[in-house]
């Protein structure tokens, strides 16, 4: 079966359209990411992180996988003077490339690079985090949930990206979409998160850290 369209194509331009990047540099980024085809959120999904970050006073937020740091970047003017993003991505041309974006902008004193593997990365900080954001291989959501766990403060927000998974969560059986549907499962059900799922692009769960 097709991968679905979680939103009609129309009103998907429609909000393609009213929710563009209005920073000059976001605005570049998202277009090398589509020239590229890489998978960034999108200034739909960009525009809900800044969103909460900014609903909750968010100053240090934790990305698990940011490739060139197009989602760092709606954290970074959301987060304010004194803020920090701890930036995880395993690529270390990604990484220049976000570096060369982030000090056009005017903003390297809010983010923090750091190449490898984005759960090793992680477990280098104590936190605690107000945010994490995750959007690394599929099939390590469920290990990514047990490390927000442990840096993510009460009252801070977890989200991961692509919770709908381009429809596939109906009815396909690999690997990735096992971990994702694992990971819906588990934020449905513990006593710690309150969740929700947001069918904004390819879905967002935004999980309230409640105890």
């Amino acid at each position: 079966m097709a991968d679905l369209e979680i939103t009609h194509p129309q009103i998907y331009a429609y909000l393609e359209t009213t929710l563009a990047e209005e920073d000059p540099i976001l605005r570049e980024m998202g277009e090398y990411g589509r020239a590229q085809g890489f998978p960034i959120i999108g200034a739909q999904a960009g525009r809900m992180l800044y969103f909460l970050a900014r609903a909750i006073q968010a100053k240090n937020v934790l990305e698990l996988g940011s490739g060139f740091g197009y989602s760092a970047m709606w954290f970074a003017l959301a987060v304010g003077l004194g803020g920090k993003v701890v930036m995880t991505e395993g690529k270390q041309s990604n990484v220049d490339r976000a570096r060369d974006y982030f000090a056009r902008a005017g903003l390297l004193d809010r983010v923090e690079f750091n190449v490898g593997d984005a759960l090793t990365s992680a477990g280098r900080y104590r936190g605690p985090f107000d945010l994490v954001f995750c959007d690394i291989d599929k099939h390590e959501y469920p290990q990514a949930l047990g490390v927000a766990r442990e840096k993510l403060r009460v009252g801070g927000i977890l989200i991961f990206d692509n919770m709908l998974w381009y429809g596939r969560i109906l009815n396909q059986d690999d690997a990735a979409t096992r971990a994702i549907l694992q990971t819906t499962r588990e934020l449905m059900h513990t006593d710690d998160f309150f969740t929700t799922l947001v069918p904004l692009r390819d879905g967002l769960s935004v999980s309230l850290r409640i105890k």
